[in-house]
């Protein structure tokens, strides 16, 4: 219970935040885990260093059901995973990170913030605190009842 109203108080945040905020993560609540990449640019080695890192866990990262938002203080150089500036605006407002921040949040199932930490966390690290998490064990335990296989971190 006290899950579910965390999450309505994030969404609640959010939606005050502006509709970008709602449309982007809003909707991810109980769907997806929400890792958010923070730099001034998308040219930032810890954030190409992230970035590596999940596309080589990308099997765990996908089991996890982990999406990843970008948010960059420079439209330059961004790429199609990142979102318009106007929402990144939005988000950063509604999450209290500064324009030039190099950091990452880490968003549970429950819109809940798990994490805030260095950007060069290393993944693994990420990985194992959602394996951690009481809805990833359900999930885990779910997982090995139908002979399915759970993807180390």
């Amino acid at each position: 219970m006290l899950g579910v109203k965390r999450g309505a108080i994030l969404l609640s945040m959010l939606v005050i935040g502006g509709a970008a905020i709602a449309q982007e993560i809003g909707h991810a609540i109980w769907q997806e885990r929400l890792l958010i990449l923070i730099a001034p640019s998308a040219e930032d080695p810890a954030v190409a260093r992230q970035k590596q890192a999940l596309r080589d866990a990308a099997d765990a990262v996908a089991e996890r059901r982990l999406r990843v938002i970008e948010l960059y203080a420079e439209p330059e150089g961004s790429d199609v995973t990142q979102l318009p500036q106007e929402r990144q605006r939005a988000i950063r407002q509604s999450l209290g990170v500064a324009v030039g921040d190099r950091e990452l949040i880490l968003l549970g199932l429950d819109g809940g913030i798990k994490r805030r930490a260095s950007l060069a966390t290393p993944l693994r690290e990420i990985l194992q605190q959602i394996d951690g998490m009481p809805m990833r064990q359900q999930e885990i335990e779910d997982r090995r009842r139908a002979g399915l296989p759970v993807t180390d971190p």
